[in-house]
């Protein structure tokens, strides 16, 4: 879930974009483009979220693996981990709480469509994701390496996992920059049912307040 506006005290709900009460009313000032943003308001919330994923997340593991890849893998890997369940939960509307694996599983289906195996990808999870979150490590099997071909590719009936950080990285960086496309498109007269779906489920699982 996003950051929140707080009642008493201003926070930046984004990179650049503060968030506070004025007068009893929430509101958020975009100080990058002296521009005061309406929280409620699903154009401005989408400035919002898309300022959050791109500037605290994706670019930020983009300049980690122009440093050090392979050291900063681990971080790279824990900042995927993260979107690809997040975004489920933005494009469906619906809050992944008690269903993770399934959000996750999904989301993965939707990135390379007719790639994976449900029982790799369950492994992909407890591995990776769960590794990462719970334990703080990736466990066994799961290696790193720029040179890998594929974004992740499974060995051994998926005891190994190969994932090359950098194309795994630039496929959500992809992603999300359609999946924002998607989302002003309606704002730009140009959408079908579909987007209009997609905006409305966005608009009820994305909230600052």
């Amino acid at each position: 879930m996003t950051k929140q506006i707080l009642r008493n005290e201003e926070i930046y709900i984004a990179p650049e974009i503060l968030g506070k009460y004025e007068n009893g009313i929430p509101v958020a000032i975009d100080e990058r483009n002296d521009e005061r943003l309406n929280p409620r308001d699903i154009g401005h919330k989408i400035t919002i979220y898309e300022r959050e994923v791109n500037e605290w997340f994706l670019n930020p593991a983009l300049r980690l693996l122009r440093g050090d890849s392979f050291s900063n893998s681990f971080i790279v890997l824990m900042v995927c981990m993260s979107y690809i369940e997040g975004v489920e939960q933005y494009k469906t509307g619906i809050d992944s709480n008690r269903r993770s694996k399934e959000f996750f599983v999904n989301s993965i289906k939707r990135l390379y469509p007719n790639r994976f195996q449900d029982s790799d990808l369950n492994k992909l999870y407890a591995k990776s994701r769960c590794g990462l979150f719970h334990s703080g490590m990736v466990k066994g099997g799961v290696i790193f390496n720029n040179s890998f071909e594929e974004a992740i590719e499974f060995r051994n009936n998926g005891e190994i996992i190969k994932v090359n950080p950098t194309l795994l990285l630039n496929d959500l960086k992809d992603d999300f920059a359609r999946y924002i496309n998607e989302l002003k498109a309606v704002e730009n007269n140009n959408s079908d049912e579909e987007r209009r779906v997609l905006r409305e489920n966005f608009d009820r699982m994305f909230s600052v307040l």
